[in-house]
């Protein structure tokens, strides 16, 4: 996948857990986000079998091409499951912590692994992930003490380079980091 691609799945990612984080600072968004999510996977059913005209040029022009024919829309829908699951777990200090880690901290360190040499795992670079975890950090101080939200991200942020499986399949880097980092934050509290 292009830079050019990657830059616009990473600013996509960051604006919808922004609005995530926004619209729960003023409502309890949860209930929204669940028929969202139901909502998102009966498009994604059908954009498989055709063309849908919004949905299909935003599918075309933001997901991964593999995805494209076998899970239309996982990212975002992997996102907001990840966004989902943290708001009803965890206090809302908590969940928007760990939202602002995994806004900032994973589509930041696939944007960096792509510009460095030394790779880890899952095309990620060690400069890339360190980055990542401080930038996620300072983001995520704003909701928990920087301390706490640091380990948090090292955490998350390691767990997802390392591939962790539920059977044959990986576990989606946009469900695991954000509940990797609400629970840290929850024990470290």
């Amino acid at each position: 996948m292009t830079i050019k691609i990657e830059v616009k799945r990473a600013i996509i990612h960051f604006l919808i857990c922004l609005t995530i984080v926004l619209v729960s600072m003023e409502t309890r968004i949860v209930w929204p986000l669940f028929y969202l999510l139901i909502f998102g996977l009966i498009l994604s059913v059908i954009s498989k079998k055709c063309r849908i005209p919004l949905i299909s040029w935003l599918l075309e022009s933001f997901e991964k091409p593999q995805y494209l024919k076998t899970f239309p829309g996982k990212g975002v829908l992997f996102l907001v499951a990840g966004c989902l699951l943290v708001l009803k777990l965890f206090s809302n200090e908590i969940a928007f912590a760990a939202i602002a880690i995994v806004a900032i901290g994973d589509p930041l360190s696939h944007l960096i692994a792509g510009n460095f040499e030394g790779k880890l795992l899952k095309r990620k670079s060690l400069s890339g992930l360190l980055l990542s975890i401080i930038l996620s950090s300072v983001a995520a101080s704003y909701f928990v003490a920087f301390a706490i939200v640091f380990a948090a991200a090292i955490v998350a942020l390691t767990a997802e380079v390392l591939v962790i499986k539920l059977g044959e399949d990986p576990v989606d880097d946009n469900i695991l980091i954000p509940l990797v980092a609400g629970t840290i934050i929850y024990l470290l509290i």
